[in-house]
């Protein structure tokens, strides 16, 4: 250290001098912080200590070279002002400043300057203490106050009493403050809803392990209860940090998670589309919180959204705004894209009538579209996430609902046809019960009553009936011929009230007129018996059909059942009614042709009328007598007539004129005539048989038309005229004889094949041979016509005129 002048002092004493210069020295030297002597005037550093070397890296000599504009250099204006302050004011202090050092650092002094003669001349005496930790600790606390202000958590400082000392503004909106100074002072205890959870939980706890973490209740001024989740830290100095979080969104999305989770169990065991959306819509307004939000299924038949569910206020809402239709055309939108819609109104909108700021649609797959709105609040991009979630679990319980609806309806239609199955084995039953009845009966009153107990002692019917009507609305035209009737399960109490009821009379007439099967139920009420058929809300329920009577194009009235059994009334039942009702018909043809055979007296009935072939007869001058024929569909009859004209081309020039001649083929030829095969519109001869007469013959002579019929002696002749008239012009009856019914103990003719032609004759042998007759037999009439190289229809024919030749051989040769 260079020598340094003595600092003035008053002329005292030369001891006084040295003892005061050897303080000084001391001093000077030994202080732990660096000391300057100044000349600011002149900007020269006068005297130095080591420690002041030490600071600004230099040595001694290189130092007292410098002035304070080197030390200085970029705050030396802050400088200059310092010392003029310390001029005028005798001292100062300064943080303001910091030194340049040798090796380029630049380090943050606290400087405390004195004015003092030193050499006689006014110095400047500055002690420089290095501020570094200072600085830097300082540093440190801006940037963690900058930290703490900026956090999103709360966070204060508590006394060692539990007072807040300092908070950040995050930590004052936990109590509903807006400013953090707020809640500075507030104990802990008027804080926080249990007050003797830091005395008793978090300081002893702090004290054992430096750390205190658990979840507290904040009681706000508002009414609500915050839930925070905090952790207390234990300082130094005996003061705590408090870092509390709100937890409320996290505690609702936990809530809103546990509600999704157990609505989405739910879902997966809806049963129907219907449960579905409801389910859907408690979620929407229970655990996901939004008052307003509905479900719009797709109806393919309408081709349109329809709202299945809503939730009560949007209902209200619906109700009150009848324009509001809650966004559908954001939901078709967001139904045809197959993607999320979303919409927000802002705060200043200027439609003020739309009563959501907030709503999104998203869809769910071809079943629909989940709409959810809320009325204050923006919709964020969890909350979106959230409904997108939870409409994927509707979507999929859709989906099971579907399947589950396809298999409990297939379950449903198979038990039916189970059900239908059982039915038709029992029905089946019966049916061969009844016709078997019926091939037993010996007479048509038998037949029919034999059907009405069968079908009312079954276990598909209580009663059964036969009625005709005869035309009018009169009740008394609707005449029971046969019937048998339990009541128990029919308001009548007897069985004639209840065959002359206005529901069984309306039944069987319907079925008359319409000619066809009818079913139709009857609705009474329970106990009562009182009929009430316009009454659909009735308590019991009785069933009726009817079929119409009939074999071919004969009618004999109506076949009634009724009960209360379904099964006996379904599809695959109502065609085996109509099957017993052709098969009574049958019966009752059967039964009058039988009397007609065993009739010792039977009737024979000739009668004319017009025809295409009676005008043949009378422009040719010939007969023309009926072979046979079949039926060719469509209610064409195919003749086959033997006409004795040999111009076969004059005969269908003649009748091509005649409409209802459909067709005219030539059979074959013969010397004087020929065989026709004529296809004419309208009925065919069987008719008669149908009706349960036998025809005798039928020719055309003389421009007339005669048909000959034998009927049992107690036929009624103008049933029989009718029955011709219906279907041939200008019927008349020309004769009526009796005549005794053919016995089978005649003589056989002496030529039987006397009248066949060689066509017939040639048929009817290869038939014979081939086994036709046989039975069983060893061809079927198909493979005869093969092997003739001629239609079946035609073998038919042949045959049909030849056995007809035959027997009138037969019967001719008997007369005779």
């Amino acid at each position: 250290m260079t020598d340094a002048p003595e600092p003035s002092a008053e002329p005292n004493s030369a001891s006084g001098r040295d003892t005061k210069s050897a303080v000084f020295e001391r001093l000077f030297e030994d202080t732990p912080d660096a000391i300057l002597v100044l000349d600011a005037e002149a900007d020269r550093i006068v005297r130095c200590n080591d420690r002041a070397c030490e600071l600004l890296g230099y040595d001694p000599e290189h130092l007292l070279s410098l002035g304070p504009s080197d030390i200085h250099p970029h705050d030396y204006d802050v400088f200059e002002a310092f010392i003029e302050r310390v001029r005028d004011g005798g001292s100062g202090f300064t943080t303001e400043l910091s030194c340049h050092t040798r090796n380029g650092e630049v380090v943050p002094v606290d400087v405390t300057a004195t004015m003092v003669r030193f050499d006689g001349r006014d110095r400047i005496l500055a002690i420089l203490r290095d501020a570094s930790a200072r600085t830097k600790r300082e540093r440190e606390l801006r940037r963690r106050s900058a930290a703490m202000a900026a956090a999103h958590d709360g966070i204060a400082v508590l006394d060692a009493e539990g007072a807040v000392v300092h908070a950040n503004a995050a930590y004052a909106s936990l109590f509903g403050y807006a400013d953090p100074d707020a809640v500075t002072g507030v104990t802990w205890d008027d804080l926080y809803a249990v007050p003797d959870r830091f005395e008793l939980d978090c300081r002893p706890t702090v004290a054992e392990s430096g750390e205190w973490r658990g979840e507290l209740t904040i009681p706000r001024e508002d009414g609500e209860d915050v839930p925070v989740r905090a952790s207390v830290t234990g300082l130094e100095d005996g003061e705590f940090v408090c870092v509390a979080r709100d937890v409320s969104e996290e505690r609702r999305r936990e809530r809103r998670l546990t509600g999704l989770a157990e609505s989405s169990r739910e879902l997966l065991t809806a049963t129907d589309s219907d449960d579905v959306s409801r389910i859907a819509i408690r979620t929407v307004a229970g655990p996901l919180g939004y008052q307003l939000g509905c479900v719009r299924q797709y109806d393919a038949e309408a081709n349109e959204l329809v709202r299945t569910a809503t939730t009560d206020a949007a209902t209200e809402l619906v109700r009150s705004a009848v324009a509001y239709d809650l966004k559908s055309s954001n939901a078709g939108v967001a139904y045809r894209s197959g993607e999320t819609v979303r919409n927000e109104s802002a705060t200043d909108d200027a439609y003020t009538d739309d009563p959501c700021r907030a709503e999104v649609h998203v869809p769910l797959g071809e079943f629909g579209v989940l709409s959810v709105f809320d009325r204050e609040e923006p919709l964020s991009s969890v909350d979106v996430q959230l409904i997108e979630l939870f409409a994927g679990v509707v979507r999929s319980a859709f989906t099971r609902a579907e399947r589950e609806d396809r298999l409990r309806s297939r379950r449903i239609e198979l038990e039916r046809r189970r059900e239908e199955l059982a039915a038709a084995d029992r029905f089946n039953t019966l049916v061969t019960q009844v016709i078997r009845s019926v091939l037993r009966a010996t007479s048509g009153a038998a037949v029919r009553q034999s059907v009405c107990d069968d079908l009312a002692g079954s276990s598909l019917y209580e009663a059964a009936w036969i009625a005709t009507v005869e035309g009018d609305d009169d009740p008394a035209s609707v005449s029971v011929e046969s019937s048998s009737v339990t009541t128990d399960s029919f308001p009548e109490t007897d069985e004639e009230s209840f065959l002359t009821s206005p529901f069984a009379q309306r039944l069987v007439r319907k079925a008359h007129d319409t000619d066809t099967v009818v079913v139709e139920r009857r609705h009474f009420e329970s106990g009562s018996h009182a009929e009430s058929e316009t009454d659909a809300d009735a308590g019991a329920e009785s069933i009726a059909a009817a079929v119409p009577v009939a074999c071919g194009r004969q009618r004999f009235g109506v076949l009634a059942v009724a009960g209360t059994e379904e099964s006996g009334f379904a599809e695959t039942t109502q065609s085996g009614l109509e099957l017993l009702g052709e098969t009574l018909g049958f019966a009752i043809i059967a039964d009058r042709r039988r009397t007609t055979l065993i009739e010792s007296d039977a009737v024979e009935l000739e009668f004319s009328f017009s025809s295409p072939l009676a005008d043949l007869s009378a422009a040719f001058d010939c007969r023309c007598d009926h072979l046979g024929g079949v039926t060719d569909g469509d209610d064409a009859y195919a003749y086959e007539m033997r006409v004795t004209h040999g111009d076969f081309d004059a005969v269908r020039a003649f009748l091509d004129e005649y409409p209802e001649i459909r067709e005219c083929g030539l059979a074959e030829r013969r010397d004087e005539g020929c065989v026709v095969e004529i296809t004419v519109d309208g009925a065919p001869p069987r008719l008669l048989a149908e009706a349960g007469f036998s025809l005798v013959s039928l020719y055309a002579a003389d421009g007339d038309t005669r048909l000959v019929a034998e009927v049992p002696g107690d036929e009624d002749v103008t049933r029989v005229l009718d029955a011709l008239a219906e279907h041939w012009d200008d019927v008349q009856l020309i004769a009526k004889r009796q005549t005794p019914s053919r016995g089978t103990d005649v003589a056989f003719p002496t030529d039987g094949a006397a009248g066949l032609t060689d066509r017939q004759r040639s048929v009817l042998e290869t038939a014979y041979e081939k086994g036709y007759y046989d039975w069983p037999r060893d061809h079927t009439a198909q493979e005869v016509a093969e092997s003739l190289d001629i239609a079946s229809a035609t073998l038919h024919q042949h045959l049909r005129a030849a056995e007809h030749a035959l027997v009138s051989s037969f019967v001719d040769d008997d007369a005779e």
